[in-house]
């Protein structure tokens, strides 16, 4: 830790394993939780086809319990292969490093998430204990970041819309301009002109294409999009889908992964129309969410694993929702994104700055959050 004037920076590696379940992404940022000084090392770390399937199932057995009862006992099996994976992707992205570390944000795994709704504050779940980590590493860990905002009446998610804000400021862009992430989910980041950061989950993003691929036992993912782009679309099934409550609700929303599982309502279509299908359908669920701001946006900057899909590309540039880019087109690190900003919102943590406000997850006033573990 380098102390500058009366900004600190901090060397910190973010990690991130998200609803695909391919792996842990790891990167090192040198950040003060405002301005992104520099970027270092990468690392994937991939989880074999054994964990995977652990993992999965504890997934499975979260979204059976949905937060009553006793935890499901596959949660403590799926946690040590969580905590081994990450551990392993640090002490390899350590490696790599030029740096001393100082802190590391550890976002965990998700496995059940929760909106709010009746007024009710929402419930979400990550999977990792920091202080596991820091003990094994010797170095601080940040962790547990969604579940203050959730108790102060926030959605949970998306986080990283303070990140992108942060990149954006290096971006000479009209606004108002978007990031959009398609994970399992697709969600957006819209900075109006006014420097006001806006958020909301838009609905399925890569999730339930990836459903369907595996299902057909086609493999993970639609590679390369080669089944989507030779496919027709069922228009009528996607218009259907998108009459669900969470396409009515207001901005700042958010959604759990298995929230768009549609696969039931898809008898009869081909592999290739059903993934056209389920593309069709989470490009107009951007759409919808976006027009529920009202506004004209000139650009939109596409991250994910979504943007690899060039049927979703394509898809997205139908919508007129702005020009399409990918984060390629703007230099950012497309894989690390999502490891970045927990790299970036663990010193925002520690310096106690927020990492939401009213306009990105509905919390009723800009909080901090995460847990600190301190390293022995």
């Amino acid at each position: 830790m380098a102390e500058f004037g009366d900004k600190i920076r901090y060397n910190v590696i973010g990690l991130m394993s998200g609803t695909s379940l391919d792996g842990v992404d790891a990167a090192i940022l040198d950040t003060d939780g405002e301005v992104v000084f520099g970027f270092g090392a990468t690392h994937f770390r991939s989880y074999t086809q054994d964990e995977r399937q652990i993992l999965s199932e504890a997934t499975q057995a979260a979204l059976a319990w949905r937060f009553k009862g006793v935890a499901p006992n596959i949660f403590a099996r799926a946690e040590r292969i969580i905590h081994t994976a990450h551990i392993e992707a640090v002490q390899a992205i350590l490696q790599k490093a030029d740096v001393r570390v100082d802190l590391i944000g550890f976002h965990g795994q998700t496995v059940l998430h929760q909106p709010p709704q009746d007024g009710k504050n929402g419930a979400t779940l990550q999977l990792g204990n920091g202080q596991v980590l820091a003990d094994a590493l010797g170095i601080d860990v940040v962790y547990d970041f969604r579940t203050h905002d959730v108790a102060q009446g926030g959605q949970g998610a998306p986080l990283a819309p303070l990140y992108h804000n942060a990149l954006l400021q290096n971006e000479d862009m009209l606004r108002p301009v978007a990031v959009l992430n398609i994970g399992g989910v697709s969600n957006i980041t819209l900075v109006d002109n006014d420097g006001i950061v806006y958020a909301s989950d838009c609905g399925p993003g890569n999730g339930p294409l990836d459903s369907w691929i595996e299902q057909k036992g086609l493999g993970d993912y639609d590679k390369d999009g080669v089944l989507s782009l030779a496919g027709t679309p069922d228009v009528g099934r996607v218009q259907k889908w998108l009459r669900a409550d969470f396409f009515a609700k207001p901005v700042p929303k958010s959604a759990d992964r298995w929230d768009f599982n549609v696969l039931d309502d898809m008898q009869g279509l081909s592999p290739e129309d059903g993934a056209a299908t389920l593309v069709a359908y989470a490009a107009e669920s951007i759409r919808h969410t976006l027009a529920q701001y009202g506004k004209t946006i000139a650009t939109v900057i596409v991250c994910g694993g979504g943007r690899k899909n060039p049927a979703m590309l394509a898809a997205l540039a139908e919508q007129s929702i702005g020009d399409i880019l990918t984060t390629e087109n703007v230099n950012w690190r497309g894989d690390d994104l999502e490891a970045e900003a927990f790299a970036y919102l663990a010193v925002r943590s520690v310096r106690a700055m927020p990492l939401s406000t009213p306009e990105t997850t509905g919390v009723r006033k800009p909080v901090t959050g995460g847990q600190f573990a301190k390293a022995p």
